[in-house]
């Protein structure tokens, strides 16, 4: 009965999206010149238009959730503007709010677009998400080119439990990766055909995880299923093939199933781990 529960609570959890957690998404998009000069503002092809299509691909895609992340967009370069009202789980209303404040023609001139401030970004990302109460915080910043990321930042983004998520259109940044490692976030560095597929899969798969509730459900239907192969084990492979005495074909029975016991829990921390997934936290 335990192993059967066991496997249904998995498939439930698995099927229904059951332990998800509430998550809040700043995407903070780096609008300075760079990510579209010589073009115009925004024009196709640049950075910027695929940045900007990367995050209606990842709004379309959290609407499909039962229970949407909460998401709010920034704009910045040396100054930071936010580009929707609000945090808000309306994927229509957030596309419509994005697309007016880009039509703003004096948006460039407010974010201060020939230069890019990271911990700005950062920063203001980090206090709009503090205000969030009860969900995971995740910052996601977007940004074709280097700059510096001070500690004091770094430091109270873990005090409010906000993950740095980083992707870069270019070259490495050793201290956006330093910040994604200390805050359990992610970071990649690569071409802008990369934004879309980052943002709708490594990304969403990464903050909408319920991984870590389907692998505990199958360790525990692994030690139901190791009790329930007790008798067996006892009377058809120790006693009836291997023809051992009752008391020792007994003993290697228990012994089998207290082993798995044992080890199944340190197996489950183990993968846990290896998927960077803390197991005493919500998100």
């Amino acid at each position: 009965m335990f192993l059967a529960a066991c496997l249904v609570a998995a498939a439930l959890f698995w099927v229904l999206g059951l332990g998800r957690p509430n998550v809040a998404v700043a995407i903070a998009l780096d609008l300075s010149n760079s990510t579209y000069a010589p073009q115009a503002f925004n024009a196709p092809g640049t950075v910027m238009e695929r940045e900007i299509q990367a995050v209606r691909s990842y709004l379309q895609r959290n609407n499909q959730l039962g229970s949407p992340n909460q998401v709010q967009i920034f704009g910045f370069g040396g100054a930071i503007r936010p580009l929707t009202n609000s945090f808000n789980t309306d994927g229509k209303q957030i596309e419509a709010e994005l697309t007016q404040a880009l039509q703003n023609r004096d948006l460039p001139q407010q974010i201060i677009s020939n230069t890019t401030d990271l911990n700005l970004a950062i920063q203001k990302g980090t206090e709009a998400l503090s205000s969030i109460p009860n969900y995971c915080r995740d910052l996601l910043l977007v940004t074709d080119g280097a700059g510096n990321v001070s500690p004091p930042v770094v430091v109270n983004a873990v005090a409010q439990k906000v993950r740095l998520n980083s992707i870069i259109v270019g070259a490495e940044a050793p201290e956006l990766k330093l910040a994604a490692l200390t805050t359990n976030g992610i970071y990649i560095a690569g071409a802008k055909d990369r934004l879309e597929n980052f943002f709708t899969k490594e990304f969403f798969a990464k903050v909408n995880t319920n991984i870590k509730w389907i692998v505990l459900w199958l360790g525990a239907a692994w030690i139901a299923l190791m009790w329930t192969l007790t008798l067996p084990l006892d009377r058809w492979i120790f006693q009836g093939l291997m023809r051992l005495e009752m008391p020792l074909a007994g003993q290697l029975s228990l012994g089998n199933a207290l082993f798995w016991s044992v080890l199944t829990p340190i197996l489950i921390w183990q993968i846990l781990k290896l998927l960077d997934l803390p197991f005493f936290s919500a998100c």
